[in-house]
C-alpha cells in the first residue's frame, strides 16, 4: 500500500518496508554454544527439550503425612483414623526409602518423594501426633491430594525453549532446573550507529553556540542495545556527501547493520539518503507511511541493511519501533516479544490522516478506578520529553483517520500507568 506525502513521491506501508527489506537482506547470524546462566537475551538457535520428566517423581506438595487414601476415608475429628509412622522423609531422600502398607504412612515435608505405596498426603494441620510412633489422621484425603504428580511441572521431550525466541529469565530458571548447562544460541548482531550534522557534538563536550548533544544517536545506541544488538560503533559525521557515503561503505565492512541519524529531510545540507544511494543499494525505500517518522530511508546494501533514520528523536523512536524491531526478529525467523498494553477511555480526539499509521504519544491514568487515555499535546517529533511525561503509545491503523473521545483504546505501556486521586 503506498499514500502520497508531501515532497516524498509516495510512502511505502511500513508491513511493505519489513517484508521487502527483511526479505533482501542476506545477514548470517552464526549459531555458537553459551552457557546456560550467560544466555539471558539471547535467540535460541535450536528447540530445546527437557530430556527428562520434572518433577522425576510423585512428591509432596505440604507439609504433612503421606498415606494410602483408602486407609483415611472415613477419617474425621470424633472418628480419627490412627496410623503407624515409618519414618520421615526430606527432599533429599529417595522414595525408596520406605515402603508404606496398610495402617502406615511417613511424615513427609515440602518437596519430599512419596514413599512406595503412598498415594496421597495428608495436611499437618489435619493431623494430630498422639506419640512417636503413631498419629491421628482428622480429615479424609482423595488419591493424589497435596500431591505433586511426577512430569507435572515439565514432561520428557517437552519444549522449553523455541527456536527464534528470546531466552528469559524463566527461561534460564527452568533450564536449570533440568540441569541444562549449555544453549546454542545465535551470535548477536553487531551495529553502528552514526550521527550526521556539523552541529552535532558528543556527550559531554562543551555546548557552544549553534551546538547541540547527538542525543539522538545514543537513543538509538540505547534502544538497539535494549534489543539486543552490540553497538560497539557510534561515529559523529560532518554534513558532507562524500564522508557520509564513506564512513557508510566502512561500516559496511565492519557489522550487520548501520543507522544513521539526520540528514534524511530535503534542506540544502540533507546528505544522507544520497550519499547512501550512491552506494547502489539493491533494495532502497525512501518514504514509510507512519507518523512520526515518514522521511525513514531504508537501504538493503550487499545483503546488509542501512537505516537512515530522523535527526528528531521521538521520529527516530517510531521508526525503530515500528520497523526494525519486526525486521530484527523477522531475520531470526521469530516475532517481536508482546509489549505490556492496557485498555483505556480517550479523553480527547485524536486523528491520522488516512493511509498513514500513527504512533501517539499518550498519558494513560487511572482515576476512580477507571483507566483513561490522554492523548499529548506535541509541537513536532524533537519533544524527546513527551516520551517520558507520557507513558503508552496509542498506534492508530493505517485503515483508520483515528478515534474519537471516549472510544476504548488499546495502549501500548511503556511506564507504568499512573493513578489519580
Amino acid at each position: 500500500m503506498n499514500s502520497t506525502y508531501k515532497f516524498l513521491r509516495t510512502l511505502t506501508s511500513p508491513d511493505d518496508v519489513v517484508f521487502k527489506v527483511s526479505s533482501a537482506v542476506n545477514v548470517a547470524f552464526e549459531t555458537v554454544e553459551r552457557d546456560t546462566l550467560s544466555s539471558l537475551g539471547y535467540v535460541s538457535a535450536e528447540d530445546v527439550v527437557s530430556t527428562k520428566d520434572f518433577p522425576p517423581y510423585n512428591r509432596s506438595a505440604v507439609d504433612g503425612f503421606a498415606v494410602k487414601a483408602e486407609d483415611v476415608s472415613d477419617a474425621s475429628t470424633t472418628n480419627p483414623v490412627v496410623l503407624k509412622i515409618k519414618g520421615f522423609m526430606h527432599t533429599s531422600d529417595p522414595p525408596e526409602k520406605y515402603v508404606i502398607g496398610h495402617g502406615e504412612c511417613v511424615e513427609v515435608t515440602t518437596g519430599a518423594p512419596l514413599p512406595i505405596g503412598a498415594d496421597a498426603v495428608v495436611m499437618a494441620e489435619h493431623a494430630r501426633k498422639v506419640s512417636e510412633g503413631e498419629v491421628e489422621i482428622l480429615k479424609p484425603v482423595a488419591m493424589w491430594d497435596n500431591v505433586s504428580l511426577k512430569g507435572e511441572d515439565v514432561k520428557k521431550d517437552q519444549v522449553i525453549v523455541r527456536k527464534g525466541e528470546v531466552i528469559r529469565p524463566w527461561h534460564i530458571g527452568l533450564l536449570a532446573t533440568l540441569n541444562i548447562a549449555k544453549v546454542k544460541v545465535y551470535r548477536k548482531p553487531v551495529a553502528s550507529v552514526l550521527g550526521v550534522g556539523d552541529e552535532l557534538v558528543p556527550l559531554g563536550s562543551d555546548v557552544n553556540s549553534g551546538k547541540i548533544v547527538s542525543s539522538t544517536m545514543y537513543l538509538v545506541k540505547a534502544f538497539l542495545e535494549e534489543l539486543g544488538v552490540n553497538v560497539p560503533y557510534i561515529e559523529i559525521v560532518p554534513d558532507n556527501l562524500q564522508v557520509i557515503r564513506d564512513k557508510v561503505a566502512f561500516y559496511l565492512s565492519k557489522v550487520d547493520f548501520v543507522f544513521t541519524t539526520g540528514g534524511t529531510s530535503v534542506g540544502l545540507k540533507d546528505f544522507t539518503v544520497e550519499a547512501v544511494k550512491s552506494l547502489g543499494p539493491e533494495v532502497f525505500i525512501r518514504g514509510v507511511a507512519i507518523k512520526p517518522g515518514r522521511p525513514l530511508a531504508v537501504a538493503v546494501i550487499n545483503g546488509k541493511p542501512v537505516f537512515m533514520l530522523s535527526g528528531y528523536p521521538v521520529a527516530a523512536y517510531t521508526e525503530l519501533l515500528a520497523i526494525f524491531e519486526p525486521i530484527y526478529y523477522r531475520l531470526y525467523g521469530s516475532r517481536s516479544p508482546p509489549k505490556p498494553k492496557v485498555k483505556g477511555k480517550l479523553v480527547r480526539r485524536v486523528y491520522v490522516e488516512p493511509g498513514v499509521r500513527g504512533y501517539v504519544r499518550v498519558r494513560v491514568f487511572r482515576r476512580n478506578g477507571e483507566v483513561f487515555v490522554e492523548p499529548l499535546i506535541t509541537t513536532g517529533s524533537g519533544i524527546l520529553s513527551t516520551l517520558i511525561v507520557g507513558n503508552g503509545i496509542l498506534v492508530v491503523p493505517e485503515e483508520l483517520e483515528g478515534y474519537d473521545e471516549g472510544d476504548t483504546v488499546e495502549v501500548i505501556l511503556t511506564n507504568p500507568i499512573i493513578e489519580e486521586a
